[in-house]
């Protein structure tokens, strides 16, 4: 079912002989309304962002261009589209009203659901040619064709929004570049030009993105996406047969070399030429809707702040293949329009995650025994780094992010076998300390198009995923930190300012009670600092302040300071500075040159320091007597682990030059302490 939100202050109440009920949603263009008609048929009513107040030109207003040019929206027949009803002025802004259609985009089934399989793909592709056939035969250019433009309503998919960029252009300036840059078609980014072919070009990578959860150039900056549609092959993952051939000639650079939409749909239908008796826009919804007892498309189950909901398969009854969970830990810059990527999962759909039993958190028993020495070579795949491992140890890589400035590479531990898998761009995964749980957090806030922030939890077992809204858009939700009985995961929530992102307090997510909560704390001085558990994990801990000033602050769980310890130096990173057992917490000493200094948590007092190189960064505990850090001064770099004097123990990984920060790409290396998956 589609969310609605009340309206807000200064949105009308009454457009033409519609009442406004709800707001159905924001975007680019304008907002969209949830209407009744004087019938009491409810309708959609789409008031645009872009005044029509302005000269005449050749005798004919603005408005009057508008009016003339959705005039022609009319004409386009219901196959497989919201018809329009009618447009107007409001004030000198346009609106549009059309067919309300229950259900989710394309957009947002993806990014809960994972990519489109089997049947439900082939009905997906069925359905949006036959809309863009009834559009071109109504002599109509969508001209923004895109995955949010795509509902899945209960008799099979719906295409919106079409020729409304050419509305507005009309009326305003007769040119220009209108589009959503991952599914422009060269011609429209070099010239501006848009006909048909352009919409089977914008087509094919809706389409693309359907199956696998990317478009086929990527989604990273704008940039290198032009760059890539322009002069690169497109990426269509692991489509098959027939609709792979079918995408692929629509992505063609050529304009002339693509299928026209009524070519496009008689091969998806089997046929090269009409079937005999059947009209084809008939015979395309009919198989777009999958006949009268045909499986509907499910809507979108949209959770309250704090709530916990499930995630049906997108499959139809069948389970689609594994699509790996995103991995992210570094952010880029992105162009407007971007997407959060969704993934796929196997088993059964779940109800409601399991519950055991809360209770106390049990300590943690302090180890310091030395790193064992006979270790095995692990390479990752697409990388250089080598791995040297020992089951004897108590972490171990779960999850490997490889950025650049043109593309994002994760990579993803399988459970079972060890090996690491390729994984989707920008979403940051974390293993519980079990083994059990995979959370997964979008970390480009800007591109989710839903109006809160949300993170996943993955069943890997079951590989059932559910979906916890954490707070409303306006705050964003970072560095996440299980608890060490793998029961809860600790968040930071941050406010954007103009000076960057600023935490305002944190969200506790309580796997088995199902629900998150949104706890505001004095964070004065954090300049960014994440909260993480502190030890015996009812309190929270966060670095503040810059200098030997910097310290440490303690908050309870409804954020309130219960402890500071000052003078202890600045924070060395973003992940968890305690050690396993909580007795000791590590800090940049703040009276000494490159020396790490590790602090007792309950006296505050310091235990020891140690030199470290000029050039190095910390990644984080071993065992509660030895630190992991990666050595920057080496060549190929070293991730090694030393005791509390500084003496190297074991080397964990060499990293090649060219998979660091400061060269082409930077490697982000996360551990998992066991028990082992």
């Amino acid at each position: 079912m589609n969310s609605t939100t009340p309206l807000r202050p200064g949105d009308p109440s009454q457009i033409g002989d519609y009442e406004l009920t709800a707001r159905l949603g924001e975007g680019g263009q304008g907002s969209v309304f949830l209407a009744a008609a004087p019938s009491g048929e409810r309708v959609a009513v789409k008031v645009l962002r872009q005044g029509l107040a302005g000269p005449e030109a050749g005798g004919v207003s603005a408005p009057g261009r508008f009016l003339r040019e959705t005039e022609i929206l009319r004409r386009v027949a219901p196959f497989c589209t919201a018809q329009v009803v009618e447009s107007g002025t409001l004030d000198g802004r346009p609106y549009i009203v059309s067919e309300y259609i229950e259900g989710p985009t394309l957009q947002q089934v993806v990014d809960a659901e994972g990519p489109l399989r089997d049947t439900r793909l082939r009905r997906l592709a069925v359905g949006t040619m036959t809309a863009l056939a009834a559009i071109h035969r109504a002599g109509v250019v969508h001209r923004d064709f895109k995955p949010s433009n795509v509902l899945l309503g209960r008799d099979g998919p719906r295409v919106i929004d079409f020729g409304i960029a050419r509305a507005l252009d009309a009326a305003a300036t007769g040119s220009g570049v209108v589009g959503t840059p991952p599914y422009m078609a060269p011609e429209q980014l070099e010239t501006a030009t848009v006909e048909p072919p352009a919409d089977l070009f914008a087509w094919g990578s809706t389409m693309v993105f359907a199956a696998t959860g990317r478009p086929p150039f990527g989604m990273d900056s704008l940039p290198a996406v032009v760059n890539r549609i322009l002069h690169r092959e497109p990426d269509l993952g692991g489509l098959q047969g027939d609709l792979r051939e079918l995408i692929a000639d629509c992505l063609a650079k050529d304009p002339s070399r693509r299928p026209a939409a009524r070519e496009a749909l008689m091969r998806l239908l089997g046929a090269r030429e009409r079937p005999a008796g059947t009209d084809l826009l008939s015979a395309g919804s009919a198989v777009a809707a999958g006949g009268a007892a045909g499986p509907r498309a499910a809507p979108l189950n949209v959770p309250a702040a704090g709530e916990i909901t499930t995630v049906p398969r997108g499959d139809g009854g069948r389970s689609p293949s594994r699509a790996w969970l995103a991995g992210g830990a570094v952010a880029l810059a992105l162009a407007s329009a971007a997407m959060v990527y969704g993934l796929s999962t196997r088993g059964g759909t779940a109800t409601a995650p399991p519950r055991t039993s809360a209770g106390p958190p049990k300590p943690v028993a302090e180890v310091t025994a030395a790193p064992a020495s006979k270790t095995d070579d692990v390479r990752l795949p697409g990388l250089k780094t080598t791995l040297h491992e020992n089951p004897a140890d108590p972490v171990r890589l779960t999850t490997v992010i490889y950025t650049t400035g043109k593309e994002s590479k994760g990579y993803l531990r399988d459970p079972a076998s060890g090996r690491f898998e390729s994984a989707g761009p920008f979403q940051e995964p974390l293993i519980s300390p079990d083994g059990k749980w995979a959370a997964v957090l979008p970390w480009l806030k800007d591109s989710i198009p839903q109006p809160y922030d949300f993170i996943r939890l993955i069943e890997r077992a079951s590989e059932r995923q559910f979906i916890v809204r954490l707070t409303d858009k306006r705050l964003q939700n970072f560095n996440p930190h299980w608890s060490s009985d793998s029961r809860r995961l600790l968040l930071t929530s941050f406010q954007a300012t103009t000076e960057g992102r600023r935490p305002v307090g944190f969200a506790v997510v309580d796997v088995a009670g199902a629900k998150a909560s949104l706890v505001t704390a004095d964070a004065q001085g954090a300049t960014g600092a994440p909260f993480m558990w502190a030890p015996g994990e009812t309190t929270v801990a966060q670095y503040y302040g810059s200098g030997p000033r910097a310290g440490l602050r303690v908050f309870d769980l409804r954020g309130k300071t219960v402890r500071t310890i000052p003078g202890v130096g600045e924070a060395y990173g973003t992940e968890g500075a305690i050690s396993p057992a909580g007795k000791s917490f590590l800090t940049t000493c703040p009276d000494a040159y490159a020396a790490m200094c590790v602090w007792d948590f309950a006296t505050g007092r310091r235990r020891a320091s140690f030199s470290v190189p000029k050039s190095y960064s910390t990644i984080g505990w071993f065992n509660d007597a030895h630190v992991m850090y990666r050595d920057q001064t080496k060549s190929p770099q070293q991730i090694v682990v030393v005791d509390l004097k500084g003496k190297v123990a074991r080397v964990l990984a060499d990293v090649p030059s060219n998979e660091v920060d400061g060269a082409p790409g930077r490697s982000t290396h996360r551990f998992t302490r066991t028990p082992r998956l």
